[in-house]
């Protein structure tokens, strides 16, 4: 098995990653709030377009808003903390991938190691909650056999 990366390494790398997501949006944001009131805009621009716009803005509002309420939960873990079994905060390596029980992240490499951030509120963690070392499951006909948690 190869050295595990230290929880803390995996941490910095969500908090990175969220940190970019949010940037991103931000910038849309911002180019978005420019064009909706802009006061340049021609006869030819209807309301319909400004109203798509203004929905658009909204939803990435929101999105940004939901994305900092998952940035402040990877702030909140403990990456010094003792975890034996499958919670919010653990590392969970499987013989299929390695889940960082968090938020939900694509994935982020760690010493070159991709980890999946995955939140409590996906399907997956309904089949992995309080499991240990060495227990098995199936998600989705994937066999899982947990190698380690920390």
């Amino acid at each position: 098995m190869p050295k595990r990366p230290e929880k803390s390494s995996i941490i910095h790398a969500c908090i990175i990653k969220q940190q970019l997501e949010i940037e991103d949006f931000e910038k849309e944001i911002s180019a978005l709030k420019k064009e909706i009131y802009s006061h340049n805009e021609t006869p030819s621009q209807g309301d319909s377009s400004a109203a798509e716009r203004t929905e658009v803005l909204q939803r990435y509002e929101s999105e940004v808003g939901f994305l900092k309420e998952e940035l402040e939960i990877l702030q909140g873990i403990d990456p010094n903390s003792e975890i034996s079994q499958v919670a919010p905060g653990a590392v969970v390596v499987t013989n299929q991938r390695t889940f960082f029980i968090s938020v939900s992240i694509e994935q982020v490499e760690v010493n070159g190691q991709d980890i999946f951030g995955l939140s409590t509120k996906a399907p997956i963690f309904q089949s992995l909650r309080g499991k240990k070392v060495g227990d098995k499951f199936d998600f989705n006909g994937i066999h899982y056999e947990i190698q380690d948690v920390y």
